[in-house]
């Protein structure tokens, strides 16, 4: 058991200087008080586990400060030092404030004053140990809801995630599908096929590398890194307005996937320093991917690769709410993603 206080009361001071020396070599913290009033001052600088005070006493008498000390500090144990003649004071304040022992005056150092004082201290130690128990209950039980929540989300995303592979899986396969179909009754390039097969499953073993599925804030400082880095530092980049002041909220990885196939789709039919990329926001996080050089662009636009791999994206794109479209005029593609806007930094 902590070593407590213990707040004597009387407003007669040999009494007080008679409870120092019982009290000198016991296993609490003895303080002592000569009025009502100078009582009320260690409470207000102190935890004082147990108080005992006189009932007699001038200005302030020992029920009046009782009153107090339930209000300002509830937990403190109140026992009460009483003459005979004070009997029907000290019912007054049993029945109004509360006493977990009273005293009688002379009283019996071993048998009565200590044990008492020695009690009031055991409840007091059994309130604090209650109120930390109960704290860590209350703390466990906030970690196991938390706990709880994340593994339901985390249930909840792996459902998400099943929905998602399975339909990206069927979108995929029939495109493959559909690319035999189209084979079967021609003269086949085998290195062609293979390089469309190649880059459907390229963009597809991608996808899958995302998954776990996870939605996080980020801010297009991060996605400029990432595009020095799949264009060797050679991509233009422009940014719209004050969107690096933007956080946006979305799966990163997924854009960051859409993303680098358009550019490496691109980038096999002309140079990194021929791409300008434009990061936008209206509602939502979008990408322009424009192409400078116009033959380039054509030959692009019109190559049945680009379209096999944009199909593929934009299904992707479409399960996620986003979309992508071909300005052939203007030799963009824009990607209009569902990344909405987290927070803006004024």
């Amino acid at each position: 058991m902590a070593k407590y206080n213990v707040l004597f009361v009387d407003d007669e001071i040999n009494i007080l200087n008679s409870i120092n020396r019982i009290t000198i070599s016991e296993k609490f913290n003895t303080l002592t008080a000569i009025s009502g009033e100078e009582a009320l001052i260690e409470f207000s600088e102190k935890e004082i586990a147990v108080i005992v005070t006189d009932m007699k006493m001038p200005k302030m008498n020992g029920l009046e400060l009782l009153e107090k000390v339930k209000e300002i500090s509830p937990d403190t144990i109140r026992i009460v030092l009483s003459g005979y003649a004070q009997i029907s004071q000290v019912i007054a304040t049993v029945n109004r404030v509360g006493v977990f022992k009273y005293i009688t005056k002379p009283w019996n150092n071993e048998e009565e004053f200590l044990p008492a004082i020695y009690q009031g201290l055991e409840y007091y130690d059994l309130i604090k140990q209650n109120e930390i128990f109960k704290t860590r209950l209350e703390q466990k039980n906030k970690a196991y809801t938390k706990i709880l929540d994340a593994n339901n989300k985390i249930t909840q995303n792996a459902k998400l995630d099943v929905e998602a592979i399975k339909e990206v899986s069927k979108r995929i396969f029939n495109l493959k599908y559909k690319l035999l179909e189209y084979y079967k009754s021609k003269v086949i390039n085998t290195e062609a096929f293979d390089s469309f097969l190649s880059g459907i499953d390229e963009v597809y073993f991608k996808y899958l590398d995302t998954l776990p599925s996870v939605k996080e804030e980020f801010k297009v400082d991060v996605l400029k890194e990432d595009l020095i880095q799949i264009g060797e530092g050679k991509i233009r980049t422009v940014f719209d307005g004050e969107i690096e002041k933007v956080k946006f909220f979305g799966n990163k990885k997924v854009l960051l996937v859409i993303i680098e196939s358009i550019l490496k789709v691109f980038a096999r039919n002309t140079t990194w320093e021929n791409i300008i990329v434009n990061l936008t926001v209206v509602n939502k996080f979008a990408v322009n991917f424009l192409l400078i050089n116009k033959e380039d662009a054509k030959g692009i636009f019109t190559g049945s690769q680009f379209k096999l791999v944009f199909n593929v994206l934009n299904d992707i794109c479409n399960f996620f709410g986003g979309k992508l479209a071909v300005d052939n005029e203007r030799f963009l593609v824009k990607f209009n993603t569902s990344i909405e806007i987290h927070e803006q930094e004024c």
